[in-house]
Protein backbone atom coordinates (compact mmCIF):
# COMPACT_ATOMS: atom_id res chain seq x y z
CA UNK A 1 0.00 0.00 0.00
CA UNK A 2 2.77 2.00 1.06
CA UNK A 3 4.25 1.89 -2.56
CA UNK A 4 0.89 2.84 -4.57
CA UNK A 5 0.31 6.16 -2.07
CA UNK A 6 4.05 7.40 -2.77
CA UNK A 7 3.27 6.41 -6.61
CA UNK A 8 -0.05 8.61 -6.69
CA UNK A 9 1.66 11.59 -4.86
CA UNK A 10 4.65 11.35 -7.47
CA UNK A 11 3.09 10.39 -10.50
CA UNK A 12 0.38 11.82 -12.29
CA UNK A 13 -2.60 10.44 -14.22
CA UNK A 14 -3.54 11.21 -17.64
CA UNK A 15 -6.62 9.82 -19.75
CA UNK A 16 -5.52 10.61 -23.31
CA UNK A 17 -8.39 9.09 -25.47
CA UNK A 18 -12.00 11.07 -25.24
CA UNK A 19 -14.57 12.00 -27.26
CA UNK A 20 -16.71 15.50 -27.23
CA UNK A 21 -19.77 15.81 -29.65
CA UNK A 22 -17.56 17.35 -31.98
CA UNK A 23 -17.29 13.67 -33.42
CA UNK A 24 -18.99 10.80 -31.50
CA UNK A 25 -19.55 11.42 -28.00
CA UNK A 26 -22.18 13.00 -26.48
CA UNK A 27 -21.45 16.36 -24.59
CA UNK A 28 -20.52 19.39 -25.20
CA UNK A 29 -16.49 19.66 -24.66
CA UNK A 30 -17.80 22.00 -21.92
CA UNK A 31 -19.74 19.31 -20.28
CA UNK A 32 -17.15 16.73 -20.91
CA UNK A 33 -14.52 18.95 -18.66
CA UNK A 34 -17.07 19.51 -15.88
CA UNK A 35 -17.94 16.07 -15.47
CA UNK A 36 -14.05 14.80 -15.72
CA UNK A 37 -13.20 17.48 -12.92
CA UNK A 38 -16.27 16.05 -10.66
CA UNK A 39 -15.38 12.53 -11.42
CA UNK A 40 -12.04 11.68 -12.11
CA UNK A 41 -8.83 12.48 -10.23
CA UNK A 42 -6.54 12.86 -13.48
CA UNK A 43 -4.26 15.55 -14.36
CA UNK A 44 -3.62 15.54 -17.56
CA UNK A 45 -6.46 14.73 -20.59
CA UNK A 46 -6.13 14.42 -23.86
CA UNK A 47 -9.08 14.89 -26.13
CA UNK A 48 -8.83 13.29 -29.52
CA UNK A 49 -12.37 13.11 -31.43
CA UNK A 50 -12.46 12.03 -34.61
CA UNK A 51 -11.32 13.76 -37.40
CA UNK A 52 -10.74 17.10 -35.96
CA UNK A 53 -9.35 18.92 -33.08
CA UNK A 54 -12.25 21.95 -32.55
CA UNK A 55 -13.35 20.08 -29.57
CA UNK A 56 -9.55 19.72 -28.12
CA UNK A 57 -9.03 24.18 -28.60
CA UNK A 58 -12.30 24.38 -26.76
CA UNK A 59 -11.94 21.94 -24.16
CA UNK A 60 -8.85 23.49 -23.34
CA UNK A 61 -9.52 27.09 -23.02
CA UNK A 62 -12.59 26.15 -20.94
CA UNK A 63 -10.51 23.69 -18.63
CA UNK A 64 -7.78 26.88 -18.13
CA UNK A 65 -10.61 29.11 -17.06
CA UNK A 66 -12.62 27.01 -15.14
CA UNK A 67 -10.42 24.21 -13.67
CA UNK A 68 -6.96 25.29 -13.73
CA UNK A 69 -5.88 21.91 -12.32
CA UNK A 70 -7.25 20.12 -14.94
CA UNK A 71 -4.54 19.93 -18.16
CA UNK A 72 -6.14 19.68 -21.70
CA UNK A 73 -3.74 18.58 -24.44
CA UNK A 74 -4.71 19.06 -28.15
CA UNK A 75 -5.73 15.20 -29.41
CA UNK A 76 -7.27 13.82 -32.89
CA UNK A 77 -8.20 10.46 -33.75
CA UNK A 78 -7.24 10.19 -37.32
CA UNK A 79 -8.74 7.90 -39.55
CA UNK A 80 -6.67 6.17 -42.42
CA UNK A 81 -7.61 3.64 -44.39
CA UNK A 82 -5.10 0.86 -42.17
CA UNK A 83 -6.74 2.05 -38.87
CA UNK A 84 -7.23 4.76 -36.43
CA UNK A 85 -3.99 7.02 -35.33
CA UNK A 86 -4.34 8.97 -32.44
CA UNK A 87 -2.14 12.23 -32.27
CA UNK A 88 -1.51 14.14 -29.27
CA UNK A 89 -0.02 17.76 -28.65
CA UNK A 90 -1.30 18.92 -32.49
CA UNK A 91 -1.26 22.45 -33.37
CA UNK A 92 -4.46 22.18 -35.88
CA UNK A 93 -6.98 19.40 -37.44
CA UNK A 94 -5.35 16.66 -39.56
CA UNK A 95 -7.49 15.12 -42.70
CA UNK A 96 -8.27 11.85 -43.27
CA UNK A 97 -5.22 9.69 -44.65
CA UNK A 98 -4.42 6.36 -47.06
CA UNK A 99 -1.93 5.32 -45.05
CA UNK A 100 -1.28 4.77 -40.91
CA UNK A 101 2.54 6.12 -41.86
CA UNK A 102 1.05 9.04 -43.47
CA UNK A 103 -0.83 10.07 -40.77
CA UNK A 104 2.29 9.20 -38.46
CA UNK A 105 4.21 11.97 -40.09
CA UNK A 106 1.82 14.65 -40.60
CA UNK A 107 1.61 14.17 -36.82
CA UNK A 108 5.42 14.21 -36.21
CA UNK A 109 5.29 17.77 -38.69
CA UNK A 110 3.24 19.08 -36.12
CA UNK A 111 5.70 17.86 -33.86
CA UNK A 112 3.30 16.20 -32.18
CA UNK A 113 3.21 12.64 -30.99
CA UNK A 114 1.64 9.34 -32.58
CA UNK A 115 -0.10 6.75 -30.94
CA UNK A 116 -1.54 3.38 -31.92
CA UNK A 117 -5.04 3.49 -30.06
CA UNK A 118 -7.21 -0.10 -29.56
CA UNK A 119 -4.75 -1.14 -32.23
CA UNK A 120 -5.94 -5.42 -32.28
CA UNK A 121 -9.94 -4.48 -31.30
CA UNK A 122 -12.36 -5.70 -33.80
CA UNK A 123 -16.22 -4.92 -33.66
CA UNK A 124 -18.05 -1.32 -33.29
CA UNK A 125 -16.51 0.37 -36.02
CA UNK A 126 -13.22 0.86 -34.45
CA UNK A 127 -10.70 0.84 -37.38
CA UNK A 128 -7.68 -1.17 -35.85
CA UNK A 129 -3.89 -1.00 -37.11
CA UNK A 130 -2.90 -4.56 -35.74
CA UNK A 131 0.43 -5.75 -36.74
CA UNK A 132 1.15 -2.25 -37.52
CA UNK A 133 2.81 -1.71 -34.33
CA UNK A 134 5.48 -3.90 -35.17
CA UNK A 135 6.97 -1.55 -38.10
CA UNK A 136 5.65 1.77 -38.11
CA UNK A 137 7.82 4.45 -36.13
CA UNK A 138 4.39 5.26 -33.28
CA UNK A 139 5.54 7.12 -30.34
CA UNK A 140 3.30 4.95 -28.07
CA UNK A 141 0.54 2.40 -28.48
CA UNK A 142 -2.86 1.76 -26.09
CA UNK A 143 -2.43 -0.94 -23.96
CA UNK A 144 -5.25 -0.55 -22.22
CA UNK A 145 -8.48 0.29 -23.35
CA UNK A 146 -11.18 1.11 -21.28
CA UNK A 147 -13.72 -0.71 -23.22
CA UNK A 148 -14.57 -4.24 -21.15
CA UNK A 149 -14.84 -5.89 -24.95
CA UNK A 150 -10.95 -5.35 -24.81
CA UNK A 151 -9.49 -7.19 -22.32
CA UNK A 152 -8.45 -9.64 -24.69
CA UNK A 153 -7.50 -7.43 -27.19
CA UNK A 154 -5.45 -5.51 -24.24
CA UNK A 155 -3.76 -8.87 -23.58
CA UNK A 156 -2.75 -9.28 -27.06
CA UNK A 157 -1.57 -5.87 -27.60
CA UNK A 158 0.49 -5.98 -24.78
CA UNK A 159 2.51 -9.44 -25.77
CA UNK A 160 2.64 -7.76 -29.18
CA UNK A 161 4.17 -5.07 -27.99
CA UNK A 162 6.81 -7.12 -25.34
CA UNK A 163 8.05 -9.40 -28.21
CA UNK A 164 8.23 -6.05 -30.83
CA UNK A 165 9.32 -2.49 -30.72
CA UNK A 166 8.67 -2.12 -26.75
CA UNK A 167 7.14 1.29 -27.38
CA UNK A 168 5.26 3.46 -24.61
CA UNK A 169 2.67 1.19 -23.29
CA UNK A 170 -0.94 3.96 -22.26
CA UNK A 171 -4.32 3.66 -20.63
CA UNK A 172 -6.97 4.97 -22.23
CA UNK A 173 -10.88 5.50 -21.59
CA UNK A 174 -11.93 5.80 -25.19
CA UNK A 175 -14.75 7.72 -23.10
CA UNK A 176 -17.68 9.45 -25.47
CA UNK A 177 -19.55 9.71 -22.29
CA UNK A 178 -17.22 10.77 -19.47
CA UNK A 179 -18.30 9.00 -16.43
CA UNK A 180 -16.03 6.44 -17.55
CA UNK A 181 -12.67 9.15 -17.81
CA UNK A 182 -9.92 8.13 -16.41
CA UNK A 183 -10.74 4.44 -15.27
CA UNK A 184 -8.25 3.25 -17.88
CA UNK A 185 -5.63 6.03 -17.34
CA UNK A 186 -1.44 6.06 -18.34
CA UNK A 187 0.63 6.89 -15.08
CA UNK A 188 3.52 9.36 -15.94
CA UNK A 189 5.98 11.15 -13.13
CA UNK A 190 5.19 14.89 -13.03
CA UNK A 191 2.18 16.48 -13.28
CA UNK A 192 1.68 18.73 -16.24
CA UNK A 193 1.61 17.99 -19.91
CA UNK A 194 5.59 18.78 -20.67
CA UNK A 195 6.41 15.99 -17.58
CA UNK A 196 3.43 13.63 -19.70
CA UNK A 197 5.29 14.24 -22.49
CA UNK A 198 8.89 13.76 -21.16
CA UNK A 199 7.46 10.79 -20.29
CA UNK A 200 6.34 8.68 -23.14
CA UNK A 201 9.81 9.80 -24.84
CA UNK A 202 11.58 8.25 -22.34
CA UNK A 203 9.02 5.49 -21.71
CA UNK A 204 8.76 5.98 -18.06
CA UNK A 205 5.04 5.75 -18.41
CA UNK A 206 2.82 3.37 -17.56
CA UNK A 207 -0.58 2.02 -18.06
CA UNK A 208 -3.02 2.10 -15.09
CA UNK A 209 -7.10 1.74 -13.95
CA UNK A 210 -9.05 -0.70 -15.34
CA UNK A 211 -12.31 -1.09 -17.83
CA UNK A 212 -15.05 0.82 -16.66
CA UNK A 213 -16.67 0.39 -13.74
CA UNK A 214 -20.09 -0.71 -13.56
CA UNK A 215 -21.10 2.12 -11.22
CA UNK A 216 -19.74 4.17 -13.86
CA UNK A 217 -21.59 2.44 -16.93
CA UNK A 218 -25.25 2.35 -14.80
CA UNK A 219 -24.37 6.63 -15.20
CA UNK A 220 -24.82 6.07 -18.74
CA UNK A 221 -27.73 4.69 -19.33
CA UNK A 222 -29.91 7.43 -18.72
CA UNK A 223 -28.07 9.21 -20.96
CA UNK A 224 -28.17 7.01 -23.87
CA UNK A 225 -31.94 6.55 -23.45
CA UNK A 226 -32.30 10.01 -24.07
CA UNK A 227 -29.77 10.33 -26.68
CA UNK A 228 -31.76 7.58 -28.57
CA UNK A 229 -35.67 9.23 -28.12
CA UNK A 230 -34.07 12.16 -29.34
CA UNK A 231 -32.64 10.81 -32.21
CA UNK A 232 -35.47 8.08 -32.96
CA UNK A 233 -37.46 8.82 -36.62
CA UNK A 234 -40.97 10.85 -35.80
CA UNK A 235 -43.68 8.60 -36.66
CA UNK A 236 -45.78 8.68 -39.91
CA UNK A 237 -48.91 9.89 -39.60
CA UNK A 238 -51.32 7.83 -42.23
CA UNK A 239 -54.23 9.43 -43.07
CA UNK A 240 -57.31 7.18 -43.50
CA UNK A 241 -60.15 7.56 -45.66
CA UNK A 242 -63.58 7.15 -44.13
Amino acid sequence: MTFYREKSRQWGKADLHLHTDHSDGYFSPQKTIDIIAEYSSLDVISITDHDTAEGAFEAQEYAHRRYPHLEVIIGQEVTTEEGDVVGLFLQSTLPKFPTALEAIEAVHNQGGLAVAVHPFFVGWEMESVQTAILRLPFDAVEVRHGCPLSIPFNIVTGLVNRFGQRLPALGGSDSHIPYTAGQAFTWFPGKSPADLRDAIVSNAVRPGGTTWKLRSLMRKVPVLLEHRANTSPEPVLHHIEQ
